[in-house]
């Protein structure tokens, strides 16, 4: 509600002072443009890659730690307590790595968010350029992201469809 005021204020305040000049608005859908970008699709599928990866990892992580598991069932009976004892201090260790790699990848911070934020990086560069061509060639005065604040507009002013075209380009 604070949000929707502000902006109205703004506009006000802006209104007043561009009597001479005529206020254009408009508003885009970033979630929408970001969802039908090339550039996201292709970001898409390289995430897929390595998240394939991490995964085909993990699983790999897992078989051993289920291959030393059934080994060590197996030779139970004719291992030392001492051998025992190692075989299951290794198993142990496995799993720790495997939790490691799991939190090193999918973690605060982690690999998998890192490759997002490298793979978003540039699409989102590439947006703002796209909506500041479109905002100095059809001159608006402002462009508003509907996701964030704009609680009703009339359809003429979305520039989705154009900055989606630019980007994509």
């Amino acid at each position: 509600m604070k949000k929707s005021l502000l902006i109205i204020a703004f506009i006000l305040i802006l209104s007043t002072g561009l009597i001479a000049q005529t206020l254009r608005i408009a508003y885009v859908d970033m979630y929408r443009i970001i969802s039908e970008s090339n550039d996201t699709r292709e970001a898409e599928r390289i995430f897929q890659i390595d998240r394939d990866n991490w995964i085909r990892q993990i699983n790999e992580m897992e078989e051993e730690i289920l291959r030393l598991e059934r080994e060590l069932e197996t030779r139970r009976l004719t291992l030392t307590e001492s051998g025992r004892r190692e075989a299951e201090e290794r198993i142990l260790a496995r799993i720790r790595e495997r939790q490691q790699f799991i939190e090193r990848v999918y973690g605060e911070d982690g690999l998998a968010s890192t490759r997002n934020d490298e793979l978003m990086e540039p699409i989102l560069e590439k947006l703002r350029i796209a909506i500041d061509k479109i905002a100095v060639q059809e001159d608006y005065s402002i462009i508003f992201d509907s996701s964030t604040g704009v609680v009703w507009a009339q359809d003429r002013l979305d520039i989705t469809p154009l900055v989606i075209e630019e980007m994509n380009r």
